[in-house]
């Protein structure tokens, strides 16, 4: 059954990274695929194309991975389908990751073969009423007081039922993760307001959105960590609840893909023909779809390309930041899959399971096999 669900999850992630990964593509004031251009010159022959092969290249790189997953379904050990579904995983990320790289500089080329250069200037817009508001529809802090609580009694629960030998790695990369959800929401709240358009009224309802949905996002992503060491307690009595978890995981990522793509749709309406356009003073910062820029004094800005937040990676504690995220994602990840190798590889033994029809024997390095009660005597 496990194996199904991680080749189905497979296909979703596919799909997902590649409607994603498109939305680079489409323009967001007079910014494409990361490169700014005269807004009369976004639907150029040579723009399209480019962009319709980015697109291409996205869908196809779905159907390869789709088709790289086929062995989950023939996995017998979950331990197994999940190091190689995390092994997929990472695959997706990074060919998702180096296509975008590749044509944000094919554009970038395109644009200097056609000398379509614009003035840089740095001139700021500033809406001092809006700072003073900037966070009125931002969730409450109070609302990480549930997934903490729900984290620490599953931490507890960890405890006592797996040992502090086997359960302190997780124990401690959830704490961590926790934090980071944390501390996200800081940021969230700390950002500085955005002057997008002419219009002030424009600006607060995009402002009071922006911040509204990436606070929740954070609030959504606490609670879905915190309950982890509950479930990894709850399969030591019933394996089925994994299964449960996973369905949610599923949920809150179509969730967080609807939520994502619906900000940027309605910032895209709301700025309309009131949007100030971008000038060509950031292009060189944003060549590998992150910011990098070491004169910058933020750690963390606005995406100018929708409604994501980017960590500068110019800033030395931008690098740490990133750096220990990295580690901690790892080591969660491969602390599961550890932990359920131990459970099907530790100490040779032989795992049987039992339905009205037939009983199943697994052990290490063998063919699962499959008796009829008929046959047994």
């Amino acid at each position: 059954m496990l194996n199904w669900i991680f080749f189905g999850l497979n296909i979703f992630v596919a799909v997902v990274m590649a409607a994603t990964a498109m939305l680079p593509a489409k323009p967001h004031k007079n910014v494409i695929l990361e490169t700014t251009l005269p807004g009369a010159q976004l639907k150029h022959p040579a723009v399209r194309q480019l962009t319709q092969q980015y697109t291409k290249q996205l869908w196809w790189l779905a159907l390869f991975f789709s088709l790289v997953g086929l062995p989950l379904i023939f996995v017998h050990f979950d331990s197994l389908a999940l190091l190689y579904f995390v092994l997929l995983l990472f695959g997706l990320i990074g060919a998702f990751y180096g296509t975008e790289v590749h044509f944000i500089h094919k554009m970038n080329r395109l644009k200097r073969q056609q000398g379509w250069a614009l003035p840089a200037t740095t001139e700021k817009v500033v809406d001092t009423q809006l700072v003073l508001t900037k966070n009125r529809r931002l969730l409450s802090l109070n609302w990480f007081g549930g997934s903490g609580s729900l984290l620490l009694i599953g931490l507890v629960s960890n405890y006592f039922t797996l040992g502090w030998a086997t359960s302190w790695p997780l124990m401690l990369a959830l704490l961590l993760c926790w934090g980071l959800f944390l501390l996200l929401y800081w940021v969230v709240a700390a950002l500085p307001v955005r002057a997008l358009t002419t219009q002030p009224e424009h600006d607060r309802a995009l402002n009071d959105a922006y911040r509204q949905t990436w606070s929740r996002q954070m609030v959504i992503g606490s609670y879905m960590l915190g309950v982890l060491p509950l479930v990894v307690t709850l399969t030591t009595i019933t394996f089925s609840i994994i299964y449960v978890y996973l369905v949610l995981v599923i949920i809150f990522c179509v969730y967080l893909v609807y939520d994502l793509i619906r900000e940027h749709n309605f910032e895209d309406r709301l700025l309309g023909e009131f949007a100030l356009k971008t000038t060509t003073d950031e292009d060189r910062f944003w060549r590998y779809a992150m910011y990098n820029n070491p004169s910058d004094r933020r750690l963390f800005v606005p995406d100018r390309v929708g409604t994501n937040i980017s960590l500068n990676l110019g800033r030395p504690a931008g690098k740490i930041i990133g750096g220990v995220t990295l580690v901690l994602v790892l080591g969660l990840l491969f602390g599961v899959v550890g932990n359920l190798l131990a459970l099907d590889f530790g100490g040779g033994g032989i795992r049987a399971s039992a339905t009205t029809e037939q009983v199943t024997l697994k052990a290490p390095g063998t063919a699962t096999s499959q008796i009829k009660r008929q046959q047994i005597k």
